[in-house]
């Protein structure tokens, strides 16, 4: 079947896109990073996105003062223009220079399975960069098939799974053909990364800072049909283009992928940890996501 066209709104949207990191791509590694925070941090209060942060920031800390809340949500604008803007430097980091910018802590055990042969799944959140988990972790340990959700624009999704490739054993889309590609990976002892904090319309409803929020259970699943560590890892940003990797001791869920209850405790530990995550560094997350359904 052909492929629809894109829409114009899409490839006007790419093109400015293209234009926007091929200049960026082109500037002082520190340099692109710092312009994405300035864009973001002057833009990104003029949107809809920042009221949805806003929001997103009084339910989860609501005896803070507005002025905490407030430099809370300008260090998350910064550290997501820095994101969006770093997207351009990837591949002059791929496959040494990432190792003056990114320090990996705790991921002895992690080498030590993946040297064994034998799969298992990593899971994170909208924390740091988060690209730079599977980048640094793709030499430190090895290749990982990257779980994602595409864009809505397809021409983007195109020019991020570019970057993505250099590194990732394969890239899944979320959702019915993704899912078939993580059972054949898992099956042939792979890696998967996924990061588990976005909104979905399906899932269990699991509290996350004290909502119930609709968590995908894939995860859970997947680690007890495989029978498979499940790694928890995160990316902080230290300070700019700076990062430091955590990867933490392997979990092990008990129970079968289709008992629910067994499923819910797993999906219960895995939002609680994200969650101590980003009460840490609050300021490092994605808050301007509307990770609640509309009803809370």
């Amino acid at each position: 079947m052909t492929a629809t066209p894109p829409r114009l709104k899409h490839r006007i949207e790419a093109a400015a896109a293209r234009l926007l990191l091929g200049a960026v791509a082109k500037a002082d590694i520190d340099a692109a990073s710092d312009f994405g925070a300035r864009l973001a941090r002057l833009v990104g209060p003029l949107s809809g996105a920042h009221r949805t942060a806003q929001d997103n920031l009084w339910h989860a800390f609501p005896n803070l003062s507005d002025a905490s809340r407030a430099e809370i949500l300008r260090q998350a604008w910064d550290n997501f223009g820095r994101t969006m803007t770093e997207y351009a430097v990837l591949p002059r980091l791929w496959p040494n220079a990432w190792k003056e910018r990114v320090t990996v802590t705790g991921h002895e055990r992690l080498v030590e399975h993946a040297a064994s042969g034998k799969p298992s799944i990593l899971f994170s959140g909208h924390l740091g960069n988060w690209e730079m988990i599977p980048l640094a972790l793709a030499q430190t340990a090895k290749p990982l098939l990257v779980v994602y959700r595409p864009p809505n624009n397809r021409l983007v999704d195109e020019m991020i799974g570019d970057v993505r490739r250099a590194y990732a054993s394969a890239l899944a889309p979320k959702g019915a053909a993704g899912a078939r590609m993580i059972l054949k990976g898992l099956a042939k002892d792979e890696q998967v990364f996924m990061v588990v904090d976005q909104k979905i319309n399906a899932g269990l409803p699991i509290p996350f800072f004290g909502r119930e929020a609709f968590t995908g259970t894939a995860v859970a699943q997947f680690a007890m049909k495989f029978a498979c560590p499940v790694f928890p890892v995160r990316c902080v940003r230290l300070a700019g283009c700076r990062f430091e990797v955590r990867v933490e001791d392997p979990w092990t869920f008990e129970g079968a992928e289709d008992d629910m209850e067994a499923v819910r405790a797993a999906l219960v530990r895995i939002n609680t940890r994200v969650e101590e995550w980003i009460r840490e560094y609050p300021g490092e997350w994605l808050w301007m996501h509307r990770r609640w359904p509309r009803a809370f």
